[in-house]
């Protein structure tokens, strides 16, 4: 097998291998292949896409970020919670900008704990998710904030269709195509690819690293923020035990996507590909009730082979230069 056809497998290969069953189930379940179902997917997808888009920003730094699950719950608490307080439309616009500034804040801390106290991000994301998990079931007092007036209008809006397409599903499409605009074509993108490449020379070379990873996890966090609008808008109400495992799923589709765990390589269209694969096989299974139980562990079997061909795309790579 050439150069160029080992490295498409490699990045590609988990990919393929994934869509198989898939173009099964299209085929042999015409419950699956039906224009609503069709329809749900790509809405159920959109709350794990905009987190893994996200995601992926991070992962090209060659960092991740474990909390853009508990983040996403505090978004939809915060919102929620702004919403019962007040009245009228601009309450809707208060609690949304509410919510998302909060989610910065976290998302800066967390670049701040990586780059200003060289905390590993497993340590400082894996602590942020059980402080802010902490702060919204004392907030919360482990009660669902519900919607009520112009908020339950905000949720059955995005709940909803516009020209015939789900109003999640436009939104995660908008911000995919925004964020891979800003990685590809803005001098922050080519800082993004260059520090996951090689933070040292990135460094020698002038580079702003603090400044572009603390940004960084901030937009992470407010994009993890917008998920978990998504999520407390399916049912109109906040749960504070909202998105877990959220973070795996996340990390999974940008890998299927290509994108690696030490930095440098990645693409929001390889992510939302993934996120679409990855909803795609979780409607199958829903289809066939299987039980959530495994589906939690398939998941966790598809990031572990997606990682294994990422490592063994790199180890391939690196006895080709030698």
């Amino acid at each position: 097998m050439s150069h160029k056809l080992l490295s498409y497998w490699h990045r590609w290969g988990i990919f393929l291998i994934l869509l198989l069953p898939i173009m099964v189930l299209f085929v042999v379940n015409p419950v699956f292949r039906q224009p609503g179902n069709l329809f749900n997917l790509w809405q159920q997808a959109s709350i794990i896409g905009v987190l893994a888009v996200g995601q992926t920003l991070v992962l090209i730094l060659g960092g991740f970020d474990l909390s853009v699950g508990t983040v996403a719950a505090l978004a939809g608490v915060i919102c929620y919670l702004v919403f019962a307080g007040g009245d009228g439309g601009s309450v809707v616009l208060l609690g949304v900008l509410a919510a998302l500034a909060a989610c910065a804040i976290v998302g800066a801390i967390n670049g701040i704990l990586i780059t200003k106290f060289n905390i590993t991000p497993l340590i400082a994301t894996l602590g942020m998710l059980s402080l802010v998990r902490g702060f919204v079931l004392i907030v919360t007092e482990g009660q669902l904030v519900y919607a009520e007036g112009p908020g339950y209008t905000f949720a059955e809006f995005l709940q909803g269709s516009l020209f015939g397409m789900p109003v999640a599903g436009l939104l995660f499409a908008l911000l995919a195509v925004a964020v891979a605009l800003l990685l590809r074509r803005s001098i922050f993108g080519q800082y993004v690819f260059a520090i996951g490449g090689n933070e040292k020379a990135a460094l020698l070379a002038g580079l702003p690293v603090v400044k572009v990873k603390i940004l960084s996890y901030a937009l992470c966090s407010v994009l993890a923020g917008v998920g978990g609008l998504l999520l407390s808008s399916r049912t109109a109400s906040a749960l504070p035990n909202a998105g877990v495992n959220y973070e795996l799923q996340a990390i999974t589709a940008a890998v299927i996507g290509g994108a690696a765990l030490g930095g440098g390589k990645g693409s929001i269209f390889g992510t939302v590909l993934g996120v679409l694969l990855l909803t795609a096989i979780g409607n199958g299974l829903n289809l066939y009730n299987v039980s959530p139980f495994w589906q939690t562990g398939v998941t966790g079997l598809i990031l572990l082979l997606a990682v294994g061909f990422s490592t063994w795309g790199n180890r391939d790579a690196r006895s080709i230069v030698r």
